[in-house]
C-alpha cells in the first residue's frame, strides 16, 4: 500500500510542488528519502513507514507550506497514509541590497551571490526577521558527508576572505 501511496503522492504533490518557484532557488521539491517496513521478503507487513522532505521555497510559505500541501493532498486523493511526527522548516531569502551582502560582495570581486536548495540553521534566524546568509569556504558537496573534509588551501582563502571583510567593515 506505501509503495502505492507513494507513488501516488509523487505524482500528484509533485506536480503542485512546480508551481511554487523562486528566481534562485529554483522550485520546491519532494524526496523520499526513507522507507521502513516489513521483517521478511515473503511476509506481508503489517504497517510500514516513510520519511519525505520537502523543500520549501518562500513561494510554498506564503501558501500555507508544506505540511498544509501535504495534508491537503492526502486527503483530497484519498491516499491511506497518515502524517506523524512532521517538522516544517521555514525557506531563507535576504534582501541582496542588505548592507552585510553589499560589502561581503565588495571585499572580493570573485564573490557572487547564490541560492541553494538545502537548509540551515540561519533560515530560522531569518524567519526571526534577523537577516541571514551562509557563507564559508570549501565545497558544499563535501559537507554531511562520511568522509567531510575541507582542504587547507580553502581554509586559508577563507581566513583571509572573512579578516578582508571585518577589515572593510571597521572602514566603512
Amino acid at each position: 500500500k506505501l509503495t502505492r501511496a507513494l507513488d501516488q503522492l509523487d505524482h500528484h504533490l509533485g506536480s503542485q510542488l512546480a508551481t511554487f518557484t523562486h528566481p534562485v532557488l529554483g522550485r520546491s521539491t519532494m524526496n523520499v528519502g526513507v522507507i521502513r517496513g516489513g521483517s521478511r521478503p515473503n511476509i506481508v507487513p503489517d504497517r510500514a513507514e516513510a520519511e519525505i522532505d520537502i523543500r520549501i521555497t518562500p513561494a510554498l510559505a506564503a501558501a500555507g507550506g508544506a505540511l498544509k500541501l501535504l495534508g491537503e493532498t492526502i486527503e483530497f486523493h484519498a491516499l491511506p497514509v497518515e502524517i506523524v511526527n512532521p517538522h516544517e522548516n521555514p525557506p531563507m531569502e535576504t534582501d541582496p541590497d542588505h548592507p552585510v551582502i553589499r560589502a561581503l560582495l565588495a571585499t572580493d570581486s570573485r564573490t557572487k551571490l547564490a541560492g541553494a536548495p538545502w537548509f540551515s540553521d540561519a533560515a530560522h534566524l531569518s524567519d526571526g526577521g534577523i537577516p541571514s546568509i551562509c557563507i564559508g569556504p570549501g565545497s558544499i558537496d563535501q559537507a554531511h558527508t562520511i568522509d567531510e573534509f575541507i582542504r587547507i588551501s580553502d581554509l586559508r582563502e577563507g581566513a583571509e576572505f572573512f579578516s578582508a571583510f571585518i577589515a572593510g567593515l571597521k572602514r566603512g
